[in-house]
């Protein structure tokens, strides 16, 4: 009896341990807006998915500069500070398969709704991408976006541009992607629908992001201040990196915007549907990476000046910088599965709304 009572404890324990590092999601609180005409039931059944693209957050920068400052003979010098987070344990294999299970569920539903999907093949023969090229899951690498990692599941082909398909394309904010946002607006994909026969057109895109960047404000008041921490969540989210191409000037960043939004087209001209779904909050997850921060902060060296004979003054100016690196530990199992959890919740929700 007292042997079996300490393996019923044992196992209690255990239990417990497991529940209690599980990984959780907060509630989905998404929403779906219409530019178009609203959803109609008699659409033709028929669907093409254009996109379903992941992206999945690894490394985070924040730097912060402050240039020389003086005032009445006193002052510092340049000051610069910067901070990286990393995560540690991440499984790229078993983010490829989950992302194959969202794709492979988000197929089974759209069939099970009674749609045919239209193959690649057939989108590729269209006016709409008579300049493009085609691509092809499985396909795990480096996002041009900074810090992420870029998926697309096995089984999906999809028709990209040149610079897609070699890996230069980014979501970076700034004149000429502004400019590809409007070509959008105007044509894009109803034009795709038009050309396969008023088909619903479907872009998935999801963004699971882990860093949280910025620094106190009080504190940069006095020095450089950066600072990166871990806030594991999908959602759009916005991140600043370090410019590291073209004129530039110190402790310049540039800003990356990554979607999660599902977005539907069908027809074009006045009965043009035009819908997308996001959240209106990022859904959290806890118990998967360790709480960690990274932070710098530099306040710059003061000002000198050497007198040389009675009239010349010298002044020396340093320029210092501070720097600090870390990696959060990460169950890449958990990570995995939180992407296809968060994922599923947010497709099913934007579904179920799109289609009722």
């Amino acid at each position: 009896m007292k042997t079996n009572y300490f393996y019923a404890l044992l196992l209690l324990l255990l239990s417990f341990g497991v529940s209690a590092e599980a990984q959780t999601l907060s509630e989905v609180n998404a929403k779906l807006d219409h530019w178009g005409q609203k959803p109609k039931g008699k659409m033709p059944m028929k669907a093409y998915i254009s996109d379903f693209q992941v992206l999945v957050e690894v490394y985070r920068e924040d730097v912060d500069y402050k240039k020389e400052r003086e005032f009445r003979g006193i002052g510092r010098g340049e000051a610069t500070a910067q901070a990286a987070l990393g995560l540690k344990g991440v499984d790229t294999d078993l983010l490829q398969a989950e992302v194959d299970k969202l794709y492979a569920e988000f197929v089974a539903d759209l069939k099970a709704k009674g749609y045919t999907l239209i193959d690649v093949e057939t989108a590729a023969k269209t006016d709409y991408y008579k300049n493009a090229e085609r691509m092809n899951g499985p396909n795990i690498r480096e996002s041009a976006n900074p810090g992420y990692l870029e998926i697309l599941p096995t089984g999906a082909s999809f028709m990209v541009s040149k610079r897609e398909a070699e890996g230069k394309a980014n979501n970076k904010k700034g004149f000429m992607n502004n400019l590809k946002m409007i070509g959008n607006a105007v044509a894009g994909p109803n034009q795709l629908s038009k050309d396969l026969d008023d088909a619903l057109v479907i872009e998935v895109k999801l963004a699971l992001n882990f860093s949280e960047a910025g620094s106190s404000w009080f504190k940069s008041l006095s020095g450089a201040n950066a600072s990166v921490k871990t806030n594991l969540m999908m959602g759009t989210h916005t991140v600043q990196a370090p410019k590291t191409k073209g004129l530039r000037m110190k402790g310049q960043e540039e800003v990356y915007t990554m979607p999660t939004s599902i977005e539907f087209y069908q027809g074009a001209g006045l009965k043009k549907v035009q819908s997308k779904g996001y959240l209106k909050k990022p859904i959290y997850i806890s118990g998967v990476i360790d709480d960690t921060k990274a932070s710098a902060f530099d306040k710059g060296k003061s000002i000198t000046y050497t007198n040389i004979g009675d009239l010349y003054v010298v002044k020396n100016t340093y320029s210092t910088i501070s720097t600090n690196a870390k990696f959060a530990e990460t169950d890449g199992a958990k990570m995995a599965d939180a992407l296809y959890k968060a994922g599923s919740s947010f497709i099913d929700e934007e579904m179920k709304e799109f289609f009722d």
